[in-house]
């Protein structure tokens, strides 16, 4: 009997061991494939509001993935001006809080959409610019847009890699299209601009950093002005003095025009049926009750109709 029982409890700390591995390895099990990303974009866009190089990284988990979920983008050191966004469903971006744990901008996306941005100060240089930027991203990229844009009055602009493609945007910028396809989790990419600018101004006014606006490119509006060249404080400017006037009419109208809300005093009552004489010198006699002055032979007065007294 001894025997069979010391057989059995052999197998004891045995069944406790694959009990807890079993526990261990149920959350792995049900979490599934890692995080993936279907669709990015990556945009790197010089001295465009900011004298420095603006990074816009924007895509979309793939849809096996729950949310909320916690997400980690490697960004290079020195990156300032952070933004750590979700894409709403009707494509605003709503900010979320973010910090930065061993060199990645990390925070809880609430949905599979998301955006992230931040700026990279330039390495000084002359009017020959040349700025590198190398990409690296923590999950799978199924496809990846890259969009480098040149910097307003920029001449001679080349990439590495060679761009696949230019265009012109809706926006009068000149666009250089790479794609790449299945680019694998830990890839790093790096991407070089170079071009000539003869001037230290910036693609659009500084609207993101600071309210200091620099004088805007050719052809572009400047911040004060409508698109038809007028200032946008003149048709306020119109507008306010339409109401001021519009007011002023009404209250000349009360003030002058409109009847006066008591009614007016009604007519003298001639009693004696012919018009009111003033007594003779020395014996005037007025109302008590109005103040009117009695005719000889007035015995009640001609307005209100009260007794003569003498």
């Amino acid at each position: 009997m001894s025997g069979k029982l010391s057989s059995r409890t052999a197998w004891l700390p045995l069944a406790v061991l694959i009990i807890c591995l079993a526990v261990w390895a149920a959350p792995i099990v049900a979490q599934g494939p890692g995080l993936a990303i279907d669709q990015a974009s990556l945009r790197l866009w010089p001295e465009y509001d900011d004298p420095g190089l603006l990074v816009i990284f924007s895509g979309a988990f793939t849809g096996t993935a729950t949310f909320p979920q916690k997400v980690a983008f490697p960004v290079p050191a020195g990156a300032r001006g952070i933004q750590a966004t979700v894409i709403a469903a009707n494509g605003d971006l709503l900010s979320q809080p973010w910090q930065i744990v061993d060199g990645k901008l990390t925070y809880t996306l609430p949905e599979p959409a998301f955006q992230i941005e931040f700026y990279l100060d330039r390495p000084a240089s002359s009017n020959r610019r040349d700025i590198g930027f190398t990409f690296e991203t923590a999950y799978p990229i199924k496809n990846l847009a890259v969009s480098l844009q040149q910097p307003a009055r920029a001449t001679g602009f080349s990439a590495t890699p060679q761009p696949e493609q230019s265009l012109q945007g809706s926006d009068g910028f000149t666009y250089y299209a790479i794609n790449r396809a299945d680019v694998a989790a830990g890839a790093r990419l790096p991407f070089n601009l170079r071009y000539t600018k003869n001037d230290q101004g910036l693609s659009v006014a500084q609207a993101r950093l600071d309210t200091t606006a620099p004088a805007p490119a050719p052809g572009t509006a400047s911040p004060g002005a409508t698109s038809g060249g007028l200032p946008q404080w003149l048709p306020i400017l119109l507008i306010g003095l339409g109401v001021a006037a519009l007011a002023g009419a009404v209250g000349y109208w009360f003030l002058r025009v409109r009847p006066a809300d008591s009614p007016a005093p009604a007519p003298a009552r001639k009693r004696s049926g012919s018009q009111a004489k003033p007594g003779p010198p020395g014996k005037t006699i007025f109302c008590t009750q109005c103040g009117r002055q009695f005719a000889a032979g007035d015995r009640f007065c001609a307005n209100c109709g009260a007794a003569r007294r003498s």
